[in-house]
């Protein structure tokens, strides 16, 4: 094995929600590195409002889940205004969903978010480096060598086994690993900005205009008359073909937003006193790839797209717990280097799926508030008609949900998930998230994930205590040290092992009897098995792990 000397394991450029995100993952394994931003202090406004049920499950592990979803809401109405009519509603509050702890949105600023991951961070004895930027970076034999520029004009030179770039659009990571961002720029025109507005705005809704051309959006923000606005001006012609990274932004005045406005809401909403304002175009790109050599591109630095099913900043987060897990693991001898070939070959797709879904939906909504008088009838006609009343369906709502959640994200098709014999004919498929339920832990109330989350893959052995050969598992556990840790999912009682008491887990896992659940320390299942022998699960183990006499021997 080629030594490396690097002055640390990571280096994370980028501490926005996704950078967090990753440096809360390699933090809770002790792995050596630093994260670095060029923004002196991190900024008081954001594009992201709402985190998603998959997004708060991942914070959750890190015991941040449910103290973000007390700073913000899960309830709310979407009142769509296509005249002069009273508005129909959509109720966005919880959804019919046993399987998570988190059946809803949530509808809180990304700068909350950034509070609760940087807190975190904090405590764990991690320093954000902000006014630090990337400058240069050459990748070696070993190691990338970085040039550092501090806000005084200083460089520092420092060596790192591996480079992430959760740097945005603008990505400096993956421009300078000259990875191509394929794609190009829609048309329209939009604006931004946090505002004091005075109408018909229902206080804590969410109000969707779209009764003449254009359209605009706004977003409560607390108080009464405070409101975030995004406004789309539609625009002639058809859009960019250009390859350019660059997302473009601009200065805006508050008369060009009330202008934006001004036809969508008939004119019946007044802004003034704005906080902020910005106005950019919305480009639809994905880098080619997300790994190339010891440099991996995460969040908007490998995919934007319109924020339809508001998906952006909830896609970053669960990129950077992907390949979390998967860094630390290789860096501490842990796991076999190829796991981190997966990361492309999980979230490529996943991104790509995403881009090609907005895509769709945003070029369908962008031409009905585009069109002639005739088409904007009809759109009126369809809102008030099929979909306001589609939307209050519980099984649309359930596949709307399923979909916008991200719960339904999965990596069946990954080299690192596999299905071991005997097979098991239901529950979650290797690649699958773990599903959630509450289980009992001697006295204690607990939840499957929250019992399975940690900086190792868990063993879950379902069915009767004594199911398992004592020996055998000795020696997966003498052999794994470090690796795995096991837990017991039982419906008998036991001191040791989780209680499943009305066997709702159970079901869940599609478990009858006995049966194996690898579970990766991103909640995803790696490999899966029915009956009692663990030879399989062994064997699963050696292809993709080092066993504690490797690790010794190297």
């Amino acid at each position: 094995m080629i030594e490396s000397y690097a002055d640390v394991d990571v280096l994370v450029v980028g501490a926005g929600p996704t950078g967090l995100t990753l440096a809360a993952q390699l933090a809770r394994f002790g792995v050596r590195f630093r994260i670095i931003d060029k923004q002196r202090s991190r900024a008081g406004e954001s594009r992201a409002l709402a985190v998603q049920a998959r997004s708060l499950e991942v914070l959750q592990s890190l015991g941040l889940g449910e103290a973000l979803a007390v700073r913000g809401q899960s309830t709310t109405r979407l009142l769509l205004h296509v005249d002069r009519r009273d508005p129909p509603s959509i109720d966005l509050g919880h959804v019919s969903r046993p399987d998570t702890r988190f059946p809803y949105i949530l509808f809180v600023s990304q700068a909350e978010t950034e509070g609760v991951l940087g807190r975190h961070l904090e405590k764990k004895g991690v320093a954000i480096e902000r006014g630090v930027e990337l400058a240069a970076f050459t990748e070696r034999a070993t190691d990338i060598r970085c040039v550092l520029r501090h806000q005084d004009g200083t460089e520092e030179s420092i060596g790192t086994q591996y480079l992430v770039g959760c740097d945005g659009a603008h990505s400096t990571v993956r421009k300078g690993a000259h990875i191509p961002f394929e794609g190009g720029a829609y048309p329209q025109n939009f604006a931004l900005g946090d505002v004091e507005a005075d109408g018909y705005l229902e206080p804590g809704a969410i109000h969707a205009f779209g009764a003449g051309r254009g359209f605009a959006m706004f977003f409560p923000l607390g108080h009464p008359r405070s409101w975030r606005v995004m406004a789309m001006e539609a625009v002639e012609g058809s859009r960019e073909a250009s390859t350019d990274g660059d997302v473009t932004t601009g200065d805006l005045a508050l008369d060009e937003l009330q202008q934006m406005v001004e036809a969508p809401t008939n004119g019946s909403v007044r802004l003034h006193d704005p906080a902020w304002l910005t106005r950019f175009r919305l480009h639809h790109r994905q880098a080619m790839r997300y790994r190339q050599g010891r440099v991996f591109l995460v969040g908007d630095a490998a995919h934007i797209h319109s924020p339809v099913g508001a998906q952006g900043m909830n896609t970053g987060i669960q990129d950077a717990w992907n390949l979390g897990w998967k860094l630390a693991m290789v860096v501490e001898g842990l796991a076999r280097p190829p796991v981190l070939d997966s990361y492309h070959e999980e979230r490529w797709p996943v991104g790509h799926t995403l881009l090609r879904v907005t895509d769709r939906l945003f070029g369908a909504f962008a031409k009905s508030i585009s069109g002639t008088e005739l088409m904007m009838a009809i759109r009126r006609v369809l809102i008030r008609g099929v979909v306001a009343p589609a939307l209050t369906r519980p099984r649309i709502r359930a596949v709307a949900f399923h979909f916008v959640s991200q719960l339904g994200v999965h990596y069946r098709g990954s080299p690192i998930v596999a299905e071991g014999e005997p097979r098991l004919h239901r529950g979650p498929k290797p690649g699958d998230r773990l599903p959630d339920a509450r289980v009992r832990h001697g006295n204690d109330i607990t939840y499957l994930q929250q019992a399975l989350a940690g900086p190792h893959l868990h063993l879950l052995l379902c069915g009767p205590v004594a199911a398992q050969d004592a020996q055998c598992l000795a020696d997966l556990e003498d052999q794994f040290r470090g690796v795995v840790s096991t837990v017991r999912l039982t419906r008998h009682e036991s001191n040791s092992a989780l209680i499943d008491q009305d066997g709702e887990a159970l079901r869940r896992l599609g478990v009858a009897d006995a049966a194996q659940y690898l579970v990766r320390p991103d909640g995803h299942i790696a490999f899966r098995c029915a009956g009692r022998d663990l030879n399989p699960t062994i064997r699963y183990l050696r292809h993709w792990f080092v066993a504690e006499h490797d690790r010794r021997g190297s």
